[in-house]
């Protein structure tokens, strides 16, 4: 509600609608709620579109991590910036559920991205996931009627290709 409330530190408002409210509790709820908001907008035929057009903004606009966390990553698993890039954009491209992207370039002169996991989200993702898909299976059982809609099936895929997406040399071996 109190994205909705005017505040003396606040100069915009947004006007209250219920896939605002529904956007930003998953923003709120964290990572695994933002990918099931990049479910919903990149599904139109299943959801309505005021609620499809609303979670476009879980693609790319989720609220970015501080760069000083984002460098610490980085030199953890590259060791010095300096070694490898001349420059590393510290605002990001864009910043998404489990990684944002920051502009580079490397020491060689190429212009380069660098697409950083976000600290601990595996953790995050895979906890949050696997509570999805036990929760579905109970209600399955406690709803028998519900088993025929496959709603523990469809939570497993979802927690399959979620968590594959967290491989990022498995990503960077598709894009070549």
């Amino acid at each position: 509600i109190q994205d909705f409330v005017p505040s003396p530190f606040q100069t915009e408002v947004e006007p209250f609608s219920a896939p605002v409210a529904l956007r930003k509790l998953f923003e709120r709820l964290g990572a695994t709620y933002v990918k099931l908001g990049q479910f919903v907008a990149s599904s139109p035929t299943l959801f309505p579109a005021d609620y499809v057009t609303e979670f476009q903004k879980c693609l790319d606009q989720t609220e970015p991590i501080d760069w000083s966390i984002i460098k610490e990553v980085i030199e953890t698993e590259i060791g010095p910036i300096s070694r490898t890039f001349s420059y590393i954009d510290a605002k990001p491209l864009a910043s998404a559920s489990i990684a944002q992207v920051h502009r580079a370039t490397l020491r060689t002169g190429e212009d380069v991205v660098v697409k950083v996991q976000k600290p601990r989200i595996d953790e995050s993702l895979k906890a949050d996931l696997n509570f999805i898909y036990v929760a579905s299976r109970v209600l399955e059982f406690l709803q028998p009627d519900w088993e025929r809609t496959s709603l523990s099936a469809i939570a497993g895929d979802v927690r399959s290709s979620m968590l594959l997406e967290l491989d990022f040399q498995e990503e960077a071996k598709n894009v070549q």
